[in-house]
């Protein structure tokens, strides 16, 4: 063989073998123009993935939380169309692709991370690492990916508002996010008068109309403009003096509550401590504590009013309250009622800028990475991602 025909056969080898090593190359999962994102990244996102994926389950049988909670392996639990694991994979790849168009996004708005930005993310980063270093590069995560997904956090928490805040791009109103709270969530105090311990028990008649009778008195207490928190607390005062195994209720029980003075003094001054003493805010598709119940408050309770409700098993007598007039709920809840308003937008803004995109998903990380090994650790990973 001549020495050019070596040559060649040489150099042949040498691009194979770096044609090979190019295809072995797990240390990034996703690539876009110039963006390039590290495998750490895709690991991460599995465990958020799982997480989810649990608190799904859970939402079915809060036995699935328990397990989690003591580490039991759920990854083969069947989820959707498929299983936790399957789950898991795909809302990594997901998060992947959307942490590539909020980078675009960032940058195509022109925006910046300012000083305190960068100064919380640090502290993020250090608290977290501190608190988790072990745990995170045994899964092959490293300090650097941390900080990567941290940041990305907050690049889209700035993207969001710079369409969807009062002035953005698509911005709301002040008047439509009290819109929002006013027609989605419900401010109400109640009490319960319960008949039948589950819907499969059958109605004894004479206690349902006891308790109807009961509730009816409440009801009209309440019309005569005695006080709801006053009410309340003779009430449970009134069920705390029943003996265990007495069946049966009397008004004449609950008129001598009414008499104990103490029973005023004691509402007077947790009123004093809590202006929003005996509230709960409900939400229109909640199911606590009833479906029934939530509907029924939802179309047919007027704020300012009371009103009387049947369930299957309960009685209950509710007072609406209107929802603004806690401004705490407002201030404190704004930016999430934002997102709830703009989410199904948000998704579709990144659905419309990711087909912009030639997204390289890089399947021998896909292959490498598992969900078990980012769950329960790694087994002979590569180094941190």
């Amino acid at each position: 063989m001549s020495i050019l025909r070596k040559l060649v056969a040489v150099l042949l080898i040498a691009c194979m073998a770096l044609s090979l090593a190019g295809c072995a190359d797990t240390t990034w999962i996703m690539k876009a123009d110039d963006i390039v994102l590290n495998s750490g990244i895709y690991i991460y996102y599995q465990t958020q993935g799982y997480y989810e994926a649990v608190m799904t389950l859970a939402q079915q049988d809060i036995n699935y939380y328990y397990a989690y909670m003591y580490g039991q392996p759920l990854l083969e639990e069947a989820l959707n169309d498929g299983t936790v694991e399957d789950y898991t994979n795909q809302y990594a790849i997901d998060m992947c692709k959307q942490y590539v168009v909020v980078e675009h996004l960032f940058n195509e708005l022109g925006l910046e991370l300012s000083d305190e930005d960068e100064v919380f993310i640090k502290a993020q980063v250090r608290n977290t690492w501190t608190n988790n270093k072990e745990a995170l590069e045994d899964i092959g995560i490293s300090e650097s990916t941390l900080k990567k997904v941290v940041t990305q956090t907050i690049k889209e928490d700035m993207v969001f508002d710079a369409y969807y805040e009062v002035g953005g791009v698509k911005g709301t109103t002040e008047d439509t996010i009290k819109a929002y709270l006013s027609e989605e969530y419900a401010r109400i105090k109640y009490m319960t008068f319960n008949f039948a311990e589950s819907i499969d028990d059958a109605i004894d008649e004479t206690v349902k109309n006891e308790q109807l009778a009961l509730a009816q008195s409440y009801l009209d207490r309440a019309n005569a403009g005695e006080d709801m928190n006053a009410l309340i607390e003779e009430y449970n005062a009134y069920l705390e003096s029943l003996e265990p195994d007495e069946e049966e209720t009397t008004e004449e029980a609950a008129d001598e509550a009414a008499d104990n003075e103490a029973v005023d003094e004691t509402v007077e001054a947790e009123a004093e401590e809590d202006p929003y003493l005996n509230e709960n805010i409900l939400h229109v598709d909640g199911t606590y504590p009833s479906e029934k119940f939530v509907s029924y408050v939802f179309n047919n309770c007027k704020v300012g009013e009371y009103s009387l409700i049947q369930d299957d098993i309960n009685f209950y007598l509710v007072q609406r309250l209107d929802i603004l007039e806690r401004t705490d709920i407002y201030e404190n809840y704004r930016n999430s009622l934002i997102a709830e308003i703009y989410d199904s937008d948000y998704t579709n803004l990144i659905n419309e800028t990711l087909a912009e995109y030639d997204i390289v998903i890089n399947q021998k990380s896909v292959k490498r990475y598992t969900a078990k090994n980012a769950i329960e650790g790694r087994d002979n990973n590569e180094a941190q991602q």
